[in-house]
């Protein structure tokens, strides 16, 4: 007789999940969902914060850059017209110390053959008016007479000033018959007062003057001096 077969086991049905279970899971689902997003969309903006950072920082430097170029283009510009107006400048100065230079050249040339007139004048053919010693002029002060009175003087002037160009002064001399200075003036000014009066007083300290090679002393004659000869 066969065994008898084993009585069937009943399998209790699966209870269904809570429905409060199943509602919180997708509530946290959402949750993450939702910090996720948050999360990436905070990227986004931290990178684009940056990208306007760097943006900005950009321009910055590029505006530095500009301005530094235009400060040096308008600080060039104003240096070549200062050195343009100095250029200017110096060339008017120079134009005005030709004139004065060529007007005093004139000057002296016109001095210088009104004292040669004057020496003519002094002698004659039987000997100068005004000519004095042992000896008449014939034919006016010899040709280093100017010189050694000069070279008489000329010790004697004390003057240490920094002058422009070299000015020339001329100063009538009368002597006494023995050579003794007994007046003196500015016939000419150098326009340097401070020369013309160190001149002066060098004529003043000098006191006697020396007698022409031929023995004659002139009453009256004019010396030329200047700073720098």
């Amino acid at each position: 007789m066969p065994p008898p077969q084993p009585a069937p086991v009943v399998v209790p049905p699966t209870p269904a999940p809570p429905q409060v279970d199943i509602a919180l899971q997708q509530q946290r689902q959402k949750e993450q969902l939702a910090l996720e997003q948050a999360r990436q969309e905070q990227i986004r903006l931290d990178l684009l914060k940056k990208e306007k950072q760097k943006l900005a920082q950009d321009k910055l430097a590029k505006d530095k850059l500009e301005k530094a170029r235009l400060e040096k283009l308008a600080l060039e510009k104003i240096k070549q017209d200062k050195l343009r107006q100095q250029q200017v400048l110096q060339a008017k100065q120079a134009a005005l110390e030709k004139q004065k230079l060529a007007e005093q050249a004139r000057q002296l040339e016109a001095q210088r053959l009104k004292n040669l007139q004057r020496m003519t004048g002094m002698a004659g053919a039987a000997g100068a008016a005004n000519a004095r010693g042992s000896a008449l002029k014939s034919s006016g002060p010899s040709a280093s007479y100017a010189g050694r009175i000069r070279a008489r003087i000329k010790p004697n002037i004390v003057f240490t000033q920094d002058i422009v160009g070299n000015p020339t002064t001329v100063v009538e001399v009368r002597t006494a018959p023995d050579g003794t200075i007994v007046g003196r003036k500015v016939s000419q000014s150098s326009g340097v007062d401070a020369w013309d009066i160190a001149v002066l007083k060098a004529i003043d300290k000098t006191e006697k003057l020396p007698r022409d090679l031929d023995g004659s002393m002139p009453s009256t004659f004019e010396l030329i001096f200047r700073p720098k000869d």
